[in-house]
């Protein structure tokens, strides 16, 4: 009898141990959820986000931020984004870490490292150029026509933020809008030229005082990227 009323005691004990047991962890998840509903916490994933959303927004935009600050001060705008995304995922990293969210903390380094590599990765000055050239199909027709035509060239007034100056130049067998040059000493360059659909690759386009470019890739409708 004493042997079963130990025993007893001792299972009684056993659940009692566990109830507490059960308890902390109860408490623990409840912590845990409480840290993740904290608006600090959510605040800053909001913040990365939009700290990335703003370095691809700048990365896309050089051209045009190189027109109206320079290279200079493009340079820090795009320098900045990457400082605004990597500042608050380091952040919403800690902040997961600290409410012992392991698996969301990881979630997020992976997703923002992702998304570094591939800004890091992608030619944002082709990328925007190339975009520029199918969303304005219509105007760059009409630039190529006006030079069949033998007309003067006129570029419409957003052409400034790509082309240097947003002015045109007419070559002996095409059409020239630079869009890079050697600020420094004019000896280097790049732009988009018309040269028909067929230019060869040997066709040399001078693009600078000192520099003569070919025709690397095609932009669709006689259209070229040269350097």
């Amino acid at each position: 009898m004493r042997v079963r009323l130990s025993t007893l005691k001792s299972r009684i004990r056993m659940c009692g141990f566990g109830a507490e047991a059960v308890k902390v962890l109860i408490r623990r998840w409840c912590e845990r959820k409480r840290g993740w509903d904290d608006p600090v916490v959510r605040m800053s994933v909001l913040m990365a986000v939009l700290g990335w959303v703003f370095l691809v927004a700048a990365s896309w935009l050089q051209i045009p931020l190189h027109r109206e600050m320079g290279w200079f001060g493009a340079l820090l705008v795009v320098a900045f984004g990457w400082m605004w995304g990597g500042l608050w995922t380091f952040i919403a990293v800690l902040l997961r870490l600290s409410v012992r969210a392991y698996a969301r903390a990881a979630v997020v380094l992976v997703v923002a490292s992702v998304v570094g590599a591939g800004v890091w990765a992608v030619d944002w000055r082709a990328a925007f150029v190339d975009g520029v050239v199918w969303a304005r199909r219509d105007t760059f027709a009409e630039l190529a026509a006006g030079y069949r035509d033998g007309r003067p060239i006129e570029p419409p007034w957003w052409m400034a933020y790509v082309s240097v100056g947003g002015e045109g130049r007419v070559l002996d067998r095409g059409l020239y809008l630079p869009v890079l040059v050697d600020e420094w000493r004019a000896e280097s360059g790049a732009g988009i030229a018309y040269l028909g659909p067929s230019p060869g690759a040997d066709r040399l386009v001078p693009t600078a005082e000192g520099d003569m470019g070919r025709p690397v890739r095609d932009l669709g409708d006689g259209w070229w990227w040269v350097e």
